[in-house]
């Protein structure tokens, strides 16, 4: 069965970042979804499947003085996914409904407390 729906990523970007920010001696907290790179060395490690988790993963690491998003987070999510395989043939063609995911760039850029002194985002449009 599709298990999810997603953007491909392999965080190299993210993961140099977080590497070159630890040796220069930032205490990094290092936020991933699924990725190709493994996380640097030297860094806390906070895994997530989900932009709704990424987000309250991010929210849940702050304060902070600084915060970089390299991420590619989905800009859509299924709404009532099936927890079990959906059969062929077990009444046509099933039906996804999508909602948006939260703009975890926006939402954080957006804070009147808490909101890091510097913020930086990278978008890939294609």
């Amino acid at each position: 069965p599709v298990r999810y729906i997603a953007n491909r990523s392999s965080g190299a970007q993210g993961a140099a970042i977080a590497r070159e920010l630890a040796a220069l001696g930032a205490e990094v907290v290092f936020v991933t979804g699924p990725a190709t790179v493994p996380p640097p060395g030297g860094v806390d490690v906070i895994r997530v499947e989900t932009a709704q988790e990424m987000l309250a993963a991010v929210e849940g690491a702050l304060p902070a003085d600084a915060a970089i998003f390299a991420a590619a987070v989905a800009d859509w999510r299924v709404v009532g996914a099936s927890t079990r395989k959906i059969k062929k043939g077990a009444g046509g063609t099933p039906a996804l409904e999508f909602a948006e995911n939260p703009d975890i760039l926006a939402t954080v850029s957006a804070m009147e407390a808490g909101r890091p002194r510097l913020v930086v985002g990278f978008a890939a449009e294609t």
